[in-house]
């Protein structure tokens, strides 16, 4: 594991494993691992605007929404902790639509300055 990468939530100590399958890939890591960390752990890239290693997370920007098999809904993979046996995709047409409609309610109430903005470059919405 890459130390100075940030995996969007804190690092869980625990002696219990729990093994699940992300995109097809298997991975155990330690219970009370969010669904983000695992998928990060794998290399799969879940999209995120709130969410770091240094913050416990919250789930506000909702763009790191997963599917779970068996499960209704699109919660957020930085606040779910795995389960033993849980099967969850990340990437999935309809996935793919709900962050496209969460960007654009970013992006209609954000400011249209980026030419003069000072995080023009270094800005999570470009």
């Amino acid at each position: 594991m890459d130390d100075t990468r940030d995996y969007g939530t804190p690092k869980k100590d625990s002696a219990t494993m729990v093994t699940l399958t992300i995109d097809g890939q298997k991975i155990s890591v330690p219970q009370g691992t969010s669904i983000m960390r695992a998928a990060s752990e794998l290399g799969s890239s879940i999209p995120k605007l709130c969410a770091t290693d240094s913050l416990e997370p919250f789930g506000s920007c909702r763009l790191c929404l997963v599917e779970i098999e068996g499960r209704r809904g699109y919660p957020a993979s930085c606040t779910t902790p795995v389960d033993e046996g849980m099967v969850v995709s990340t990437q999935t047409p309809k996935l793919a639509d709900i962050r496209k409609g969460v960007m654009e309610l970013y992006i209609s109430d954000h400011p249209l300055d980026c030419l003069t903005c000072s995080t023009n470059g270094d800005c999570e919405l470009q």
